[in-house]
């Protein structure tokens, strides 16, 4: 692993530890939104989704409305990112011995999209960067990107297809301590953007308390993938990439859980002076946790990009778990 992989990944401990977390030891599940990277040129690196369960027998079905746009042009190269897609997605989780095993297959539905207007006004309201979606149409579908002349992609139909199969395994401890590792089969069309990445995943994460009141809780994580990528840009692709994640929660009620969760990767791609290209990746999400019982969960966020161009303008999630 390279110097600036383990940097990052000795930057996202030291960060946990000064918040002063201890160990969550509770039967309850710490907070985590089921959320990362869904930009098109993400979906075919095995980056992991946080679990939003301790990994109990079950399943997930959770929707995510993606959102993105970029113009940018650097020397020789230009690219432009516009439209959106609808991640559905069904997870299965079983329990064998002291492993908990889980298998996700995603359907992805691209197209232009309705929520151009929405975002912009939403920009607006925050005084947010609008990544100059004046200067298109709304609502359009196109991935394109030219370097020294010559078009490596350009992507205007939109449609439906199968994203990337992964298969987790995970060791938790009571502490909610666990050693998670996934698979990723490139079942998804690479070029079209829906993943063909075959690829693997190991992190560690850990559950914790803020402080005495029991109220605060989440989770971090830190790991890295490898990834042979395959597609138009298949050259550029790094191989490993660091990753990792810090959610925190507080809890509103017995049931209902509100939080914020900061998920970041290193550059999915190298030999590019784009943002798009060779930027790391940094996404915000904010979102509520409602406990049916103890067998049913639900989750909704919003998605937000803290490192622009690498990451996606906007993202919706709903989520619901069978326990």
């Amino acid at each position: 692993m390279s110097a600036h992989a383990r940097g990052f990944l000795g930057f996202l401990a030291g960060f946990a530890a000064s918040l002063g977390v201890t160990p969550a030891a509770m039967a309850t599940t710490p907070f985590s939104l089921p959320v990362s990277n869904q930009a098109a040129l993400a979906r075919g690196h095995a980056l992991p989704v946080p679990e939003a369960a301790a990994g109990d027998e079950g399943a997930r079905l959770q929707l995510d409305w993606t959102s993105e746009f970029l113009l940018e042009q650097a020397g020789n190269e230009t690219i432009e990112l516009d439209g959106e897609t609808l991640r559905l997605a069904w997870t299965q989780r079983w329990v064998w011995n002291d492993w908990r095993l889980s298998a996700e297959l995603p359907l992805l539905v691209t197209g232009g999209g309705t929520l151009d207007s929405g975002i912009e006004q939403w920009h607006d309201w925050f005084s947010l960067p609008n990544g100059r979606r004046e200067e298109r149409e709304r609502d359009q579908y196109r991935y394109a990107y030219t370097r020294g002349g010559a078009t490596v992609f350009d992507v205007r139909d939109s449609g439906a297809g199968l994203g990337d199969l992964r298969l987790g395994a995970a060791r938790c401890s009571e502490e909610l301590r666990c050693l998670r590792a996934m698979l990723q089969l490139p079942t998804g069309d690479a070029d079209r953007f829906e993943g063909g990445g075959l690829g693997g995943a190991l992190w560690y994460e850990r559950g914790f308390r803020l402080g005495e009141d029991e109220r605060w809780t989440g989770t971090w994580a830190a790991g890295a993938s490898a990834t042979r990528a395959d597609g138009p840009l298949e050259a550029q692709a790094e191989t490993i990439v660091p990753f990792g994640w810090v959610g925190v929660a507080y809890g509103l009620t017995e049931r209902l859980d509100a939080g914020a969760q900061v998920y970041l990767h290193g550059p999915l791609y190298d030999d590019s002076v784009l943002d798009a290209l060779s930027r790391a990746g940094g996404q915000l999400a904010f979102g509520f946790a409602y406990t049916v019982d103890e067998r049913l969960r639900w989750t909704a966020a919003l998605q937000e990009d803290i490192v622009t161009a690498s990451s996606p303008d906007f993202s919706i999630h709903l989520g619901v778990e069978w326990r």
